[in-house]
């Protein structure tokens, strides 16, 4: 839908006027436009040399209007930028089809490039599924053919479009159309990617786009159609969510789930997605199989009102006479107070329905947090318990450095609580920090927040005040807001990294640099040159007087394609640097790149994560300790307790289930397994003699015998809004966690029973909000804009429950 300008939008874009904003992306906006003079009929179409086609609203539309896509100034500035941008440019000029969107020019070597297209006024097919569900058979067969038409005008004019996905597929009321080709190129040009590196978005690719761009081919998109078919018919990814990594080796094998595909529909569909390129059929031979030349769209009513509501909006705009612009709020008298805070003109409500890549970053994100699950004297064998776990912890404990969302530094999640380490006049309160909250860690004197903007706040944890804040000079070569490409990679702004509390310190990396600083001054200490975050939960490690970070690997310091890593560990009183290891051994592409960094610490060691898996190093030599074996390759979390580690490995083939590994801490040797039903829970809190599980509600079983100890259900959101839950720690004796509205904590008994839920409600909580769509998630999915789940960060008794859009609040554990 249209959206309005900002107060620094352009006017006008090259010969356009600009009359509202289409969406925003990771890579710049997109505008709608005009030519001098257009006024009177609405008029936009995605046909080239069209003589026009009626709208809904009667509304004629012949090519006046447009969509003008704009580059970010700091994305102009990176290396041969311009000159991929003049390919697509030239690329998208060979484009001819009815079915495509018309391409009306660009100009590369403007101060800000820019490509405009005719506009097509309707949702994307990855929306109107979203909002309207799945297509019947007969619109599925009609969208299919006109595809199968458009590639075939694609392909005889020497073009590939290597990204056909439903966010790349308009609706209009005559028909689908193909937009976007940002990626595609001609099929005679060299290729300007990099060897080994993926083009397209991993739910939509091909087995060929994960081999590398050379391999991709005519038949590549034919593949993607099929994906894209699919989803049309079912409403879901071809190829499933979870990890990008599993994602992509399902695509590599054409495991494709046709299960729900309607019968009329799935023959046709596998013959796209056959593994083997010739085995497809061709784009005129898929169209004659979907209903030939004489096929015409067939919209359901939902989908038919959805495609009118653009034409109306459109209609009004232009009768308008005037750009939709941005309304500033009116001013409030001093004796009025507003009964709820002005809404943002520029921001519709929050998004109905998660698209699955963010839903699987959610996750990922979860299980980050929770991990395979927060571990308190998980026995040393699963037989039986340990001796020194006969009682949970006391609810007084030793002195804890920080606190952040998997818990202390040996990721396990325990947290015990020490009474001495209440902050010396505190009370409840709450305070709101500048920008959304992302990733935030606790001491007993300050807690920081890192911002989706990649910025750093620090508050007092006796008032809430706030006493200082940070913004690392990057130079201008990182983004300036956390988000999700189209294509699934992740950008962090500034590269900032979560903050580490360690006793009166914090450690973080942001603009490559590392950083100690004073934790309740924010004065540095020192810094050093490193790797920022790549990944949302990226972090430093600070244990036993070291900072553990991420660094070039010696000699691709200055090689800006390079993405080699190393772990270095840094004396935290002055930053010598004490020792380096590589994480890497060889450029890695985007479908392997994971979060290789350090991931935990215990005992005297280190563990990270290595392109051989799971490493652990002597913390003061860097000594190699262990490596995992073979079967646990692919486990990325790894919580310590006592002499044992525990992880989960990620499965990568649908009927593949994940499998929870018991390891020795010592050697990261396989040393067993736990029950069925543990690994099924995912466990995310365990005691003496119980694992905890969050999903639909708290769940606690025996982790011995994988029997059912207690459940608990969860408080869902009102119907048409929406919340999420945190991570579960467990402080002291309880099991913690928070949602929107309240704090929630299970006491376990000195048999490790269950003993109730209490529900303390959080003042200043947000409450669950609005599903609706803020923002058209396909220009890219911000951190910002999305639904998260808080952070509980107990210490001394205390909890700091902080919310996704910056709501901090300070209250007492239940005693």
């Amino acid at each position: 839908m249209l959206l309005p300008l900002s107060g620094g939008a352009p006017d006008r874009i090259g010969p356009y006027e600009i009359l509202a904003r289409l969406g925003a992306g990771g890579m710049g906006e997109v505008f709608l436009g005009r030519t001098p003079g257009a006024t009177g009929a609405a008029s936009a179409t995605g046909s080239q040399g069209s003589q026009g086609s009626q709208g809904s609203q009667g509304v004629t539309y012949d090519g006046t209007y447009v969509a003008v896509k704009t580059v970010r100034r700091d994305v102009v500035a990176e290396p041969a930028f311009r000159d991929r941008f003049r390919r697509e440019i030239k690329v998208a000029a060979l484009v001819s089809s009815p079915y495509a969107a018309a391409p009306l020019g660009g100009d590369a070597d403007a101060e800000v490039p820019w490509l405009a297209t005719a506009y097509v006024p309707g949702p994307s097919l990855s929306q109107a599924v979203r909002r309207d569900g799945p297509l019947p058979v007969p619109a599925v067969r009609a969208l299919g053919a006109a595809l199968a038409r458009a590639l075939g005008d694609l392909h005889a004019a020497g073009v590939l479009h290597r990204d056909l996905k439903p966010g790349n597929v308009m609706l209009a009321v005559d028909g689908p159309r193909v937009i976007d080709f940002g990626i595609a190129r001609s099929s005679g040009a060299t290729t300007m990617t990099a060897t080994g590196m993926m083009v397209g978005t991993p739910s939509f690719m091909s087995p060929e786009h994960v081999a590398g761009a050379r391999h991709v081919s005519g038949a590549s998109d034919v593949f993607c159609l099929g994906s894209v078919l699919c989803y049309a018919a079912t409403g879901e990814d071809p190829f499933g969510d979870g990890p990008l990594a599993a994602v992509l080796y399902r695509v590599s094998q054409a495991e494709a789930d046709l299960t729900r595909v309607p019968d009329e529909l799935r023959d046709v569909i596998a013959a796209c997605l056959a593994a083997d390129p010739a085995a497809r059929p061709t784009p005129q031979r898929l169209a004659e199989l979907l209903g030939g030349a004489g096929q015409k769209a067939a919209w359901p009513h939902a989908v038919h009102d959805h495609i009118g509501e653009y034409g109306r909006e459109l209609a009004q705009l232009i009768a308008s006479g005037a750009a939709l612009r941005e309304v500033a709020p009116a001013p409030i008298a001093p004796d009025q107070q507003p009964t709820m805070p002005p809404m943002d003109p520029t921001v519709p409500p929050a998004p109905r329905k998660r698209r699955k890549g963010l839903l699987a970053a959610a996750v990922a994100l979860a299980l980050v947090a929770g991990g395979v699950g927060t571990y308190l004297l998980w026995p040393e064998e699963t037989k039986k318990p340990p001796a020194d776990a006969k009682k949970p912890p006391a609810p007084s404990g030793p002195r804890v450095p920080g606190v952040d969302d998997r818990g202390l530094a040996d990721a396990s999640g325990v947290v015990p609580q020490n009474a001495a380490q209440r902050p010396a006049g505190w009370k409840p309160w709450q305070a709101k920090l500048t920008a959304p909250a992302f990733g935030c860690s606790a001491g007993e004197s300050v807690l920081v927040c890192r911002t989706t903007h990649g910025r750093y706040e620090a508050l007092d944890t006796v008032s809430g005040k706030k006493l200082w804040d940070a913004e690392v000079d990057d130079g201008g070569t990182s983004p300036t807001e956390s988000y999700i490409s189209v294509s699934s990679q992740i950008f962090i702004a500034r590269h900032s990294t979560r903050p580490t509390v360690h006793d009166g310190l914090v450690a973080f990396v942001s603009g490559e640099k590392l950083q100690v600083r004073d934790a309740r001054t924010g004065a540095v200490r020192w810094e050093k040159e490193a790797y920022g975050a790549r990944f949302e939960q990226a972090r430093t490690i600070v244990a036993d007087g070291t900072v553990f970070a991420t660094t070039p690997v010696a000699g691709t310091e200055d090689d800006v394609d390079s993405d080699q890593v190393a772990l270095t560990a840094f004396a935290l009183a002055d930053g010598k640097q004490l020792w380096t290891k590589a994480l890497t051994t060889a450029t890695i592409s985007m479908s392997e790149r994971r979060p290789y960094e350090a991931v935990a610490y215990a005992k005297g060691a280190v563990y990270a994560l290595s392109d051989g898996g799971l490493v652990a190093y002597d913390a003061k030599t860097g000594d190699l300790r262990g490596q995992v074996d073979q079967d646990a390759r692919t486990c990325a979390e790894i919580k310590i307790l006592g002499s044992s580690a525990y992880c989960t490995d990620a499965p990568y083939s649908r009927t593949d289930q994940a499998k929870m590994h018991v390891l020795d801490a010592g050697t990261l040797a396989t040393t067993g397994s736990l029950p069925a039903p543990v690994a099924a829970l995912g466990p995310s809190a365990i005691g003496p003699n119980i694992v905890a599980g969050l999903e639909k509600g708290l769940t606690v079983l025996d982790p011995r015998s994988g029997n059912t100890l207690g459940t608990f259900a969860a408080k869902e959101a009102p119907a048409g809004l929406a919340h999420a839950r945190s991570a579960p720690l467990l402080a002291g004796d309880q099991v913690v966690y928070a949602d929107y509205s309240s704090l929630y904590t299970v006491r376990l008994g000195s048999d490790g029973k269950p003993a109730g839920l209490k529900v303390t409600p959080v003042p200043g909580a947000p409450g669950p909000r609005a599903k609706e769509e803020a923002y058209d998630p396909n220009y890219g999915q911000f951190y910002a804009k999305e639904i998260r789940s808080p952070e509980v960060l107990p210490v001394g008794g205390i909890a700091y429950v902080v919310y996704d859009k910056g709501v901090v609040a300070s209250v007492e554990l239940p005693k």
